[in-house]
């Protein structure tokens, strides 16, 4: 059975858990004290939010207890527990901060919160942002990010080295000649990760962005806090 994307997961619960335990360094935190957090974090809704036969509960703060209940935190090795309460480790400090850059930018891309949240996970490390938006992300996404960026516009380009954009159908050379073959941004159409960064990668990557070029992607970002989707934006301009 396919997985209901307005559900979350088990694994949706471990990169807000881990910017709360940093945030409540040295104490930790109790499961019972996440519970808030992490529903405030993820906005759970629909059958997350019945009530569990087995606990009396709702399913979401049951799966909060799963947590401890498998170990998730700690086979992760991003968090202990004392028996009580839960404390970051180094490497799950660390990892909290190498992706905290990288939701900050999706945040000004315009992604909402619930969506960055679930794309960025331990298991999917590999996170990738746009062009522009690469200030305090940790160095290696700024380089994995560029190596999507190449593999999009030749994936996109057609035999002759040109372009067009998603949006209007610009083409840069129509305008400005030669030098103007290849003026395209690449558009993240919702925050990627993946869990490596093999050829294979980028293939699935590649799915997730589309060639706009510069008027376009200012448009799809110009409210802030959204992303306009692209047919919307075709809509607009009449394409």
């Amino acid at each position: 059975m396919a997985k209901d994307p307005s559900r979350v997961s088990e694994g949706d619960l471990v990169i807000p858990a881990l910017e709360a335990l940093t945030e409540n360094k040295p104490n930790g935190l109790s499961t019972a004290e996440l519970i808030p957090i992490l529903r405030d974090a993820l906005k759970p809704s629909g059958r997350d939010l019945e009530i569990s036969p087995l606990r009396g509960d709702d399913y979401f703060s049951e799966k909060v207890r799963n947590l401890k209940s498998h170990n998730k935190l700690e086979k992760l090795g991003v968090a202990t527990y004392d028996g009580e309460r839960y404390h970051i480790t180094d490497k799950g400090e660390r990892y909290a901060q190498k992706v905290q850059g990288a939701r900050e930018s999706y945040a000004r891309q315009g992604f909402n919160k619930t969506s960055v949240t679930r794309s960025v996970t331990p298991e999917k490390d590999c996170v990738f942002v746009e062009e522009g938006q690469s200030q305090e992300v940790a160095k290696s996404i700024v380089i994995r990010s560029k190596k999507l960026r190449e593999y999009a516009i030749k994936h996109y380009s057609k035999a002759d080295g040109k372009i067009e954009c998603s949006g209007c159908g610009f083409e840069g050379s129509t305008v400005y000649g030669e030098g103007g073959k290849g003026l395209i941004e690449i558009h993240h159409l919702k925050p990627i990760s993946s869990s490596g960064e093999t050829k294979e990668d980028l293939r699935k990557a590649v799915k997730k962005v589309k060639p706009l070029c510069p008027n376009c992607h200012r448009m799809v970002h110009r409210k802030a806090g959204e992303v306009m989707d692209i047919a919307t934006l075709k809509a607009l301009i009449g394409n």
